[in-house]
C-alpha cells in the first residue's frame, strides 16, 4: 500500500486551494470589469489574466508532477525487476513465446488478434505459440464470442503478484 505522508496531503490542499483561489480572483475581476463598463480589450488587463490563468495551470501541473513522478519510476523499476526476475524462466521458452509472454505480462489481457500484430506475428503462429502456451499451462484462453481472449493463467499471475 502507497504511504502517504501528512506533509504531501498538506502540500496537495495548499496547491489546490490556491489554483482555485487564483481562478477566482480572475473570474471575479474580469466579472467586475465587465459589469462597471470598464472593460476593453485594448487594456492591459486581459494579457494579465492570461498570465495569472497559465500560471496557476503550470502550478497544477507542477503538483501533479511532484506527486505522480515517484509512483511513475517505482512502477517502472518494478517492471524491470520483474523482467529480471523472469528472465531464467523466459529461457526456457523460444523467442515467439517470449515475446507472448513479455505482452500478456504488460497488459493482462490480450485478444488473439491483438498478440499477433503486437508481436508481429502471423495469426497461424500465434494460434500454434498459443497453444504451445496454452499447453504448458503458462496461459489460459477464454472465447467471447468470435474472439479468444488471452490471459496469464492463475499460477503464473501467483508468481508475478
Amino acid at each position: 500500500m502507497v504511504e502517504v505522508r501528512l506533509k504531501d496531503i498538506a502540500l496537495a490542499m495548499g496547491l489546490i486551494t490556491g489554483f482555485v483561489f487564483i481562478i477566482s480572483l480572475a473570474v471575479f475581476y474580469t466579472y467586475n470589469l465587465l459589469h462597471s463598463g470598464d472593460f476593453c480589450s485594448c487594456t492591459e488587463q486581459i494579457p494579465i489574466l492570461i498570465i495569472i490563468v497559465a500560471s496557476s495551470g503550470l502550478f497544477v501541473g507542477s503538483f501533479a508532477y511532484y506527486f505522480l513522478i515517484d509512483k511513475i519510476i517505482r512502477n517502472y523499476k518494478a517492471k524491470k525487476d520483474l523482467k529480471r526476475s523472469l528472465t531464467p524462466f523466459l529461457r526456457l521458452l523460444n523467442k515467439d513465446e517470449e515475446k507472448v509472454v513479455m505482452l500478456l505480462l504488460e497488459k493482462r489481457k490480450l485478444n488473439q488478434a491483438d498478440i499477433s500484430k503486437r508481436a508481429g506475428l502471423s495469426r497461424v503462429k500465434t494460434t500454434r505459440i498459443l497453444q504451445k502456451l496454452e499447453d504448458k499451462e503458462l496461459i489460459k484462453r477464454e472465447k467471447r464470442g468470435k474472439i479468444n481472449l488471452v490471459m496469464l493463467s492463475e499460477q503464473v499471475m501467483k508468481i508475478i503478484e
